[in-house]
């Protein structure tokens, strides 16, 4: 004689394997966004119904003389799985054993008549107290493993939000100290600081050249001596093509030769300063003495913009 009993518990023993195999992915991905701690509630809820089904198949396949193997073995693969979802590999392996055994349904050895009055499994005690016992690990399994996982999220929402509004506030504020910088108007004697990157203007001299270097009718040659300081922490290029010389607006390059020795043979060439290095020399550039000079200093290259000081 069949049972249907075990018939529906092997189904649903096939659907216990594939949530089982589900769930690595699922746990592992919430071990992941959490830091470890999982919840997989659904999970255990159907291992422990997977118990409780095993059981009554249990009942039925002994008051019908038939192989306890598959029952026995589906509540043991889904006790352990509802215990912990590590232990998710051996219960498929144990499910998938029973789940033969359940459809086969060989008679048990030394097989006796079958009973002619089968007591309803809702009317046997024991049972009842196994649904209680599974009713109650799972509850506090899903109960804990979902706290946990909720105090880790709620834990590392209020870090990454808390996090988020510092690093806000920080990138806020140095945006508005760049923009502070990056908008001043300089003068000769005065430093600009962008970023730990210090440039300082430190004298300006007017020369009219030599017989083989002229600058143009009405110009003269302008000798720029400036500081560039690096205090960004890091090394840090330096380029004299990063300044220009604006005569009423009209920007040129700073690459003149005066035939000055004093400010020819100290030019400020391209290099790289180590943290805490500075170098001094001459930007030199031609200009009309009377036109509004500035020095334009520009910051990033992928940036147009320019901080200005006064010449005179």
């Amino acid at each position: 004689m069949k049972s249907k009993m075990n018939i529906w518990t092997a189904a649903f023993n096939i659907f216990n394997c594939l949530m089982l195999f589900i769930s690595w992915f699922v746990v592992i991905a919430q071990a992941i966004a959490n830091n470890g701690n999982t919840s997989g509630g659904f999970f255990y809820l159907v291992t422990w119904i997977g118990v409780i089904l095993n059981t009554i198949s249990l009942y039925y396949a002994k008051q019908l003389n038939i192989s306890i193997v598959g029952p026995v073995l589906g509540i043991i693969g889904s006790t352990i799985s509802g215990l912990s979802m590590i232990f998710a590999f051996p219960s498929i392996v144990l499910l998938i054993i029973s789940i033969v055994f359940e459809f086969l349904q060989k008679p048990a050895k030394n097989a006796s008549e079958v009973n002619d009055v089968i007591i309803p499994w809702y009317k046997v005690w024991w049972i009842w107290v196994v649904v209680a016992v599974s009713l109650i690990l799972s509850i506090a399994i899903i109960s804990t493993t979902s706290s946990n996982g909720s105090k880790s999220s709620s834990s590392d929402s209020n870090v990454s939000t808390t996090q988020g509004k510092a690093k806000s506030s920080q990138d806020s504020d140095s945006k508005s100290s760049d923009d502070s910088v990056l908008n001043k108007q300089y003068k000769v004697g005065e430093t600009i600081n962008y970023k730990g990157y210090k440039v300082t203007v430190n004298d300006i001299k007017y020369d009219d050249g030599d017989d083989i270097n002229t600058p143009k009718s009405g110009n003269k040659y302008v000798a720029i001596n400036v500081t560039i300081q690096n205090d960004t922490g890091d090394k840090q290029d330096y380029n004299p093509y990063d300044f220009k010389l604006s005569a009423d607006g009209n920007g040129t390059d700073l690459d003149e030769t005066t035939g000055n020795d004093t400010y020819d043979n100290n030019t400020i060439d391209s290099g790289t300063l180590d943290e805490g290095s500075k170098v001094t020399g001459y930007l030199i550039g031609q200009a009309n003495p009377n036109a509004k000079l500035k020095l334009e200093y520009q910051p990033n290259f992928f940036d147009n913009h320019t901080v200005d000081i006064d010449l005179n």
